[in-house]
């Protein structure tokens, strides 16, 4: 089975360095390899117009985490349905104030309970992106389709404990975690190695069965946008 290719783009959060993650988007552009940007629930004005462009030229774009405080209350992995989604109610109302669209849903520190994909699922986000690969979400949160592939890259964090490794197996999936200010020849280094190993890109119009429009030099000149957010 070829492996397909996800190249997820966090801390796009306040402060957010935009010349870079200008610069890394077309270094992704320049290889016809769509991002997938998470961005927090409640992101400076100008990182949202900066996803919703993004968005409109084929990325994806993903709800990082209900809260904005690091640490905040119980791990993603441990939220039981209620809590979950009362966490998630409140960060869709931030995202509708700013007109932010987002395709589904990544947890900081990539795992998630049950009850989680549970209140994913009753919301209408219907994608999650996790430790095991991205999974769209059937009734009742139960993945109604997956590419499975563990998190690689700079900005995979360290493993959690317990995870069973599987060995001689090929993942479905190669997902590559960069974050924002990842320098655009480091990321396009990787993205090319992981090319040549015979994977191919998987974008948000696949992932969640929206067009995808053709991919040009779409980032735009960084001048266009501030340093920080």
């Amino acid at each position: 089975m070829t492996p397909r290719l996800i190249v997820s783009v966090s801390g796009l959060g306040p402060g957010a360095p935009l010349t870079a993650a200008v610069a890394l988007a077309d270094a992704l552009d320049a290889r016809r390899v769509p991002a997938t940007w998470l961005v927090g629930p409640q992101p400076h004005p100008e990182v949202a117009v900066w996803a919703t462009a993004r968005r409109r030229v084929g990325d994806a774009v993903l709800l990082h985490g209900t809260r904005t405080e690091v640490g905040a209350g119980r791990p993603y992995r441990r939220l039981p349905a209620h809590e979950a989604g009362l966490r998630l109610a409140a960060a869709l109302r931030s995202r509708d104030v700013l007109g932010l669209a987002v395709d589904g849903f990544a947890a900081p520190g990539w795992s998630t309970s049950d009850g989680t994909r549970n209140a994913l699922a009753a919301a209408g986000v219907g994608l999650v992106l996790d430790d095991a690969g991205v999974h769209r979400l059937a009734a009742g949160g139960a993945p109604a389709t997956s590419w499975r592939g563990p998190v690689t890259g700079p900005g995979a964090g360290a493993p959690r404990r317990g995870r069973p490794t599987r060995r001689r197996t090929r993942p479905g999936l190669v997902h590559l975690a960069l974050h924002a200010g990842t320098p655009a020849a480091t990321a396009g280094a990787l993205v090319d190695d992981a090319l040549a190993g015979g994977a191919t890109p998987l974008g948000g119009g696949e992932l969640v069965g929206r067009r995808a429009p053709r991919r040009t030099g779409a980032a735009g000149d960084p001048e266009d946008w501030s340093i920080t957010a």
